[in-house]
């Protein structure tokens, strides 16, 4: 049977000769009956109290475990991103040097034809200058040939050869 602060009030008890007073009896059940309710809506708003508090708990249970969740995948997206990052940093640093080794074999290349360049241009100059000494040589000779018949002519023509030998070589010196 279920104690209620009313059924408190309301309970009677069989009457006898040397009983208890009846007043003090009621009396007492009314005060028993109210701090009965007074102890029954404390309950009863402790337990909705406890409900609220253990509501509470789980949404700050869920929170917690979503803050969880979120900050792991935090971590997650920020390894990846990091990882990404370094994937792609040594990428750009092999570009940068494979794109350095293409400038400098170039470089090298260019010089390269240019050394050689500047070779044939020097043995096309030591050619060239061979063949105006021949050339000059063959008119001197020619000169020379030309001028034989005549003795007197001969001597003026061998100092003016000499002149012009120097000449030649002076001609020479300048194109060098």
């Amino acid at each position: 049977m279920k104690i209620t602060p009313l059924s408190i009030k309301r309970q009677e008890f069989k009457r006898v000769v040397r009983g208890f007073d009846p007043d003090e009896v009621t009396t007492l059940l009314g005060i028993i009956a109210d701090e009965f309710d007074e102890l029954l809506k404390k309950n009863e708003e402790l337990s909705s109290s406890v409900t609220q508090l253990q509501k509470k708990l789980q949404d700050y249970q869920q929170i917690e475990k979503s803050l969880q969740q979120t900050l792991l995948a935090a971590q997650e997206t920020s390894s990846r991103t990091m990882e990404a990052s370094k994937r792609q940093a040594v990428l750009l640093i092999k570009e940068a040097e494979i794109k350095a080794k293409q400038i400098v074999e170039e470089a090298q290349a260019r010089a390269k034809a240019l050394q050689e360049s500047v070779k044939e241009l020097e043995e096309r100059k030591k050619t060239l200058i061979s063949r105006l000494q021949a050339i000059i040589n063959a008119h001197i000779q020619l000169l020379n040939i030309l001028t034989e018949s005549d003795s007197n002519k001969t001597k003026i023509n061998q100092t003016e050869t000499k002149e012009k030998n120097i000449d030649v070589e002076s001609i020479i010196d300048r194109i060098i």
